[in-house]
């Protein structure tokens, strides 16, 4: 059962105006990591210090952060075990000093406005977080809270190409980030998911700039590398992560919202075979059904009445239900990341 570890444990007291940037990496392309940290580099913004978490990476990653900690010191390198994305951002938490907390993808990067503008907006606005476009068109309209916290989140479902699902194209205030409870599980995906849920749970107001401040290098994200235990944890977690914020009592909207933007992983569930599958079974058979009636593929509901009887459906079905599945690979408009 996975672990709800308590909210991290910020070492140094709050410096306003400060902004700090935390940048989880693990084994990414040179290039692409030196373009990432060159455009924090490049800001308008200068009042900014940039946490570099190296993931246990096993390439040049720790001699290069170093490097740029050693040129500039508003840089901080930080070296850890390889623990995955979630609890690299824990640590880069754990370790800031801003006012307000951004993230960036170590294969991304930043438009040169683009801590200006963030910081100008939720200064402007008091919002708990600020959120812009990407190059992706990942987020494109006004998103608003309301006032029932679980429509809020209804919403972040269901409307999810208005905000994103991503943390990367976001500013928090720390206040609120540092609500966040981490679980202590090591993901390649669902990290961002994981922690904005927790965020909008915890926010007040949002605010957003109609502008492209950040660029997503989509060719290198884990999406393309997805794999069907990947997926079934991804949801897994969401779901429990939705259990922990309602005190496990899921408001229906909520439950309805999660069910149908998820329910391309049920091919994913049922393409793994009994043993796999039984670690994921208390957590996630009982929103199977719900699942389900979101897709019409009867070899789903095959598979549902064969699991109920305790029958493990024929190897013939779980092929064919990993070639349904490949039209079906998630994106930004269909699954969180």
């Amino acid at each position: 059962m996975t672990k709800y570890i308590p909210t991290p444990i910020i070492k140094y007291p709050k410096q306003k105006e400060l902004i700090s940037i935390i940048v989880p990496i693990y084994n990414t392309k040179e290039i692409y990591l030196r373009e990432c940290l060159d455009s924090i580099l490049t800001q308008t913004f200068t009042n900014w210090e940039a946490i570099l978490v190296n993931d246990g990476s096993t390439d040049r990653t720790g001699k290069i952060i170093d490097e740029y900690a050693k040129k500039d010191s508003r840089f901080i390198a930080v070296h850890k075990q390889n623990e995955g994305t979630l609890l690299a951002r824990k640590s880069g938490l754990e370790n800031s000093r801003g006012e307000f907390i951004a993230n960036l993808d170590h294969d991304d990067y930043y438009y040169p406005q683009f801590l200006k503008k963030m910081y100008a907006k939720i200064k402007e606005t008091d919002a708990d977080f600020v959120y812009c476009h990407c190059n992706a068109s990942l987020a494109g309209k006004n998103y608003k809270l309301s006032e029932d916290v679980s429509e809020s989140i209804a919403m972040m479902y269901l409307h999810s190409t208005e905000m994103g699902y991503a943390l990367w194209n976001k500013l928090v205030k720390r206040e609120i980030y540092a609500k966040v409870n981490f679980p202590n599980i090591n993901i390649v995906i669902g990290e961002d998911p994981i922690q904005l849920l927790q965020i909008i749970y915890h926010s007040k107001s949002v605010a957003f700039i109609p502008e492209v401040l950040y660029f997503y290098r989509g060719e290198n994200s884990t999406v393309q590398k997805m794999n069907h235990i990947a997926m079934v944890k991804n949801i897994t977690l969401q779901k429990k992560t939705l259990s922990y914020l309602f005190n496990k009592n899921i408001p229906l909207n909520v439950k309805n919202a999660f069910c149908h933007i998820n329910y391309v992983a049920v091919y994913s569930y049922f393409s793994l075979n009994k043993q796999q599958r039984m670690e994921f079974k208390n957590e996630l058979e009982p929103f199977l059904p719900e699942l389900i009636k979101r897709n019409k593929k009867l070899s789903l509901k095959i598979c549902l009445f064969l699991a109920n009887k305790g029958i493990e459906q024929p190897l013939k079905l779980r092929e064919a239900l990993k070639e349904y599945r490949k039209p079906l690979l998630p994106t930004f408009s269909t699954l969180p990341l």
